[in-house]
């Protein structure tokens, strides 16, 4: 059974009286055919106020003995508002006639074109995540010495590595950073500032505290609050570093969370909240939303 997947999009505005309204903008299919629900076949989505992008994962059930996985991204213009919603429309007879209103893809890459800007995954996928900018795709990839699983490549990096890959949404060069995949563990194969969060960027903060990789973070700029989910070996814990001043090189206080709350929380490998909430997934699919009260944490002096 194929199950149909739609994106919906709505603005947040705010009200003169301090309330939020969120009307409907739009809606789109994601995927032409669908997705049956399985633990092999995947997607990555990123989005901003005007653009959606997704890239698709799927194992190859041909008939004929094709082995290789079906791979596509695409990138949708999200700005236009439209009140057509194709979930509600499984047959396309009300579909609007004019395509300057709502959703519409700007572009698709082929086999071909995921080859020339090699990020085409195949049957080891490395693929971290997606970001977006006002004109570009990014295409982060991660890869290191302890993956595990049935993807997992036989050309492993000796440490740790990271990519990302920006592509234009019209004509123009492509981007590409990279850092790590050997070195000593002094972690002298990296030589940037790993408190840089940008897209075109490498991600080098998932190294700073080699040999643990930083799974996920939460950074909430504003309130100088970072949370932290780092792996090493069989070691895992969730940190909450404290620093008044965002671009300090050091928090002015750190400290560790329950290790029950890894379970609880990282099942996918993915932590999103400010300094109030943190919000994960446990491994039976479930939404966790980790609430801090009002008591104010003490500070121990220095």
């Amino acid at each position: 059974m194929v199950y149909r997947h739609f994106a919906t999009a709505y603005d947040v505005k705010a009200t003169g009286s301090g309330q939020l309204d969120i009307p409907f903008r739009n809606e789109w299919k994601i995927h032409f055919l669908g997705f049956p629900l399985n633990s092999q076949d995947r997607f990555f989505s990123a989005h901003t106020s005007t653009h959606y992008a997704i890239y698709t994962w799927q194992t190859n059930r041909s008939a004929w003995g094709e082995d290789e996985p079906i791979e596509a991204l695409a990138i949708w213009d999200i700005s236009s508002p439209s009140p057509y919603r194709p979930s509600e429309d499984p047959a396309g007879k009300a579909n609007p006639s004019d395509e300057s209103e709502g959703p519409f893809v700007i572009r698709r890459f082929s086999f071909a074109n995921l080859d020339f800007y090699r990020i085409r995954q195949r049957s080891d996928p490395i693929l971290r995540c997606l970001q977006l900018d006002e004109n570009n795709v990014y295409i982060i990839v991660e890869s290191h010495r302890w993956l595990v699983g049935q993807q997992a490549t036989n050309d492993l990096p000796q440490l740790h590595h990271v990519k990302t890959t920006g592509i234009p949404f019209g004509i123009g060069p492509a981007w590409e950073d990279e850092c790590g995949a050997n070195g000593d563990t002094n972690i002298s194969f990296c030589e940037k500032e790993s408190d840089i969060r940008s897209p075109n960027v490498a991600p080098c903060w998932r190294h700073e505290e080699f040999p643990y990789l930083t799974v996920t973070e939460v950074v909430d700029s504003d309130a100088g609050v970072v949370f932290s989910a780092r792996h090493c070996f069989m070691l895992e814990a969730i940190s909450l570093e404290m620093t008044p001043k965002v671009h300090m090189k050091e928090p002015e206080y750190a400290i560790s969370l329950r290790d029950d709350l890894w379970p609880q929380l990282l099942a996918k490998g993915k932590l999103c909240g400010d300094e109030r909430f943190v919000v994960g997934e446990n491994g039976s699919q479930e939404v966790v939303i980790l609430h801090f009260d009002d008591l104010s944490l003490q500070r121990t002096p220095k």
